[in-house]
């Protein structure tokens, strides 16, 4: 009895509590943990929280607050321990009603259906534009119009539009600039190539008279001769540090380089690119367009056929026998295609061969050539070196020279044809009758 009258009295104070009147404001701040036990036995409540599984082991706290009260709190807290039966069925008792009041407060609106619902979607990245980069200067970046890149030709273009752009400097002294660079980084390769030219030219007059052997044998047919006059040709080289190879370094690692910034200024001037339009020199402003007045394209031949003569990147002509007349006439054969060539190869090819006579004229200088241990040029007598010949005479006998080769290797090719036929194939008849067969009836 009791326990019973302590229960309904428990429960009418906890009913009233709950009741909330229009001057008393609810704050749910309720912190209770709920767990289901054995004892309750109230179904319903167990339907009901079933539709609402999240609120399962969660946490609440009830504050309750009076208007007049200036938000003084009154706080329901649940015993977590009882100590006997009558605690425990009070604190069943509190669960049951608290649990009852707070289901019948929630609504299914309150719930939301779609958790998804409430998640913010991810962020996009932000939109990069294709906007064509302008530089400080007002010129579109080489990339945005199609030209630059990583080969050669475009590692060339990137470089030309950083000083253009970067220093501010005009196409005709970024490409000038440009040569200089280049053509400096090639320095050491000219000292190398100098020193051997040196070296061949000294030693000539020997050369000379050992060459005169050589085309004399081939042109007796006598291949012994020849190849022993050959071996001490090279002996002879040799002992004086000559090397005809050497003379090709400048001219085989410049041939690279050359076409790169060929086909680079070639590529920026048929595009074209605007500021080239404007960025020549005197007669030449715009570097888009051939030479109106030709004047470039003949400066250029003429500076080609000077520095071919006095041999700066290689040899002197007189040291390279039949070949010098084709080199001579080098100059003529290109000129004819560079009055086509735009303004901005044009300048660059200039550009190229008047640092190459400048080049030349530093190395003269006898200080600067023992400096970098250039041998001194020995200046031969006329009557030591073979007489020179004129470009008519020099083909003509170049011409026979290689005609003589020519029928010596024919010929030479069919004596080994017929030894090879006359191994493998059957034995000739050269006699009117056989000898084996007289000699046969004398002995019977």
């Amino acid at each position: 009895m009791l326990s019973r009258s302590a229960i309904c009295m428990n429960h009418r104070i906890l009913s009233k509590k709950l009741v909330s009147s229009q001057d008393i404001m609810t704050y749910r701040s309720i912190h209770m943990t709920y767990r289901i036990t054995s004892g309750l036995k109230n179904k319903n409540i167990l339907n009901k929280l079933s539709r609402y599984s999240p609120l399962l082991s969660s946490s609440f706290v009830r504050s309750i607050s009076d208007n007049s009260s200036n938000n003084v709190e009154t706080q329901t807290a649940l015993p977590s321990s009882p100590s006997s039966g009558i605690d425990q069925a009070i604190q069943e008792t509190q669960e049951s009603t608290a649990t009852s009041a707070i289901i019948n407060n929630i609504t299914p609106e309150s719930v939301p259906t779609n958790l998804f619902d409430k998640i913010p979607d991810a962020p996009l990245p932000p939109v990069v534009e294709a906007i064509d980069i302008i530089k400080d200067a007002g010129e579109a970046s080489f990339a945005s119009i199609g030209l630059g890149g990583w080969s050669p030709v475009g590692i060339v273009q990137q470089l030309l539009e950083f000083v253009h752009i970067g220093w501010g400097i005009p196409w005709w002294g970024t490409i000038a600039l440009g040569t200089i660079c280049v053509r400096s980084l090639m320095f050491p390769l000219v000292i190398l190539a100098q020193r051997n030219a040196a070296k061949m030219h000294n030693s000539l007059p020997g050369m000379q008279k050992i060459q005169e052997k050589i085309t004399e044998a081939r042109n007796c047919g006598d291949n012994m001769e020849a190849a022993r006059a050959t071996q001490e040709l090279m002996w002879y080289m040799s002992s004086h540090g000559c090397n005809p190879m050497k003379n090709l370094i400048v001219p085989i690692c410049q041939a690279p380089v050359f076409i790169s910034f060929f086909f680079a200024l070639k590529g920026m001037a048929n595009l074209p690119v605007d500021s080239m339009r404007h960025g020549g020199l005197w007669w030449f402003t715009d570097l888009t367009i051939p030479d109106p007045y030709y004047i470039l394209p003949v400066v250029t031949a003429a500076s080609l056929g000077l520095i071919l003569k006095i041999g700066v990147d290689g040899p002197k002509l007189e040291s390279m026998g039949a070949l010098r007349y084709i080199i001579q006439a080098l100059p003529f054969i290109i000129l004819p295609f560079t009055v086509n060539f735009p303004g901005a190869i044009v300048w660059y090819w200039t550009s190229t061969n008047l640092f190459s006579m400048a080049q030349v004229g530093i190395l003269r200088i006898p200080k600067v050539r023992n400096f970098f241990k250039i041998a001194a040029q020995v200046e031969h007598p006329p009557s030591v070196l073979k007489p020179k010949k004129n470009m008519k005479q020099g083909l003509q006998e170049s011409w026979t020279n290689m005609r003589l080769a020519r029928e010596l290797a024919d010929r030479q090719s069919l004596d080994r044809m017929q030894f090879h036929k006359a191994g493998r194939g059957p034995i000739e008849k050269t006699y009117s009758y056989n000898p084996t067969e007289l000699h046969k009836n004398k002995k019977e």
